[in-house]
């Protein structure tokens, strides 16, 4: 029997007619398969930028360009929705390594997004840095390199049962490694064997911890289906009501309003 590694949630239907109002203290996310209907098409790639149409262009399989393309039109109708704009207004900026934001920071939105396998998680918040990162259970990659070189002696004791690697444990940890690191604006650009992010005093489901300035911060690991596994950080360790949502019924109206 697969471990249970994550928390469920009840995800909910919702559409742009009557979307979801994001108070302060949630934290909204959405667990989207990355497919348009052929109506949809056109509008996303209108959307796309010329440096974003390059790498739509560039991607190696049909399947895998339909999974870029339904992934940038839905967070730009999230963030559109979010912040009772158009997707063709919504204007985004880069960090130095490329951390997305919305240039207006006035309206105080911080977001997230991350895809596998045909299906991406966005993640939204109010004023609250949140990173997410996503793996399938599936992916063959040199765990045990990974994790004695990355993860601290917490998190290895917790990977390794009885000597062998766990590796399904071990993709939990990357990912949230992989989230908190895009919820700072490092990506995997920090001292990832010093940065502790597992406990066992406290819930496999769960993680609060301080960053090196004493910020803290909160991981919560999510079960998606049987294939899925993903982790989701954010700022402060106040408990956040989660509301999450497995679809977003648009329409071309709805997109162009």
């Amino acid at each position: 029997m697969m471990e249970k590694l994550g928390q469920n949630f009840n995800w909910n239907d919702a559409s742009l007619q009557a979307f979801p109002y994001l108070a302060a203290d949630e934290l909204h996310l959405w667990w989207l398969p990355l497919e348009l209907d052929q109506p949809q098409v056109r509008p996303a790639l209108d959307l796309l930028s010329d440096i974003q149409r390059d790498k739509y262009h560039r991607r190696a399989t049909t399947e895998l360009q339909q999974n870029y393309l339904a992934g940038r039109y839905y967070l730009l109708n999230l963030l559109a929705a979010y912040t009772d704009q158009s997707p063709s207004e919504v204007l985004l900026s880069y960090s130095r390594l490329n951390k997305p934001s919305l240039s207006d920071p006035s309206l105080a939105l911080e977001f997230n997004f991350t895809d596998t396998n045909g299906y991406g998680v966005f993640a939204f918040s109010r004023g609250r840095q949140v990173g997410v990162d996503i793996e399938s259970r599936s992916r063959k990659i040199n765990f045990k390199a990974i994790a004695d070189r990355r993860f601290t002696q917490q998190e290895l004791e917790f990977v390794y049962q009885n000597g062998e690697l766990n590796t399904q444990r071990c993709l939990a940890i990357w990912t949230r490694k992989e989230a908190y690191g895009k919820a700072t604006g490092q990506g995997i650009n920090f001292k990832m064997n010093q940065r502790n992010l597992y406990s066992a005093e406290n819930d496999v489901h769960q993680h609060d911890f301080l960053d090196g300035d004493g910020e803290p911060w909160r991981c919560l690991q999510l079960q998606l289906g049987d294939q899925l596994i993903a982790s989701v950080v954010h700022q402060e360790h106040q408990d956040l009501a989660v509301k999450s949502f497995k679809s977003l019924h648009i329409n071309a109206g709805d997109a162009e309003r």
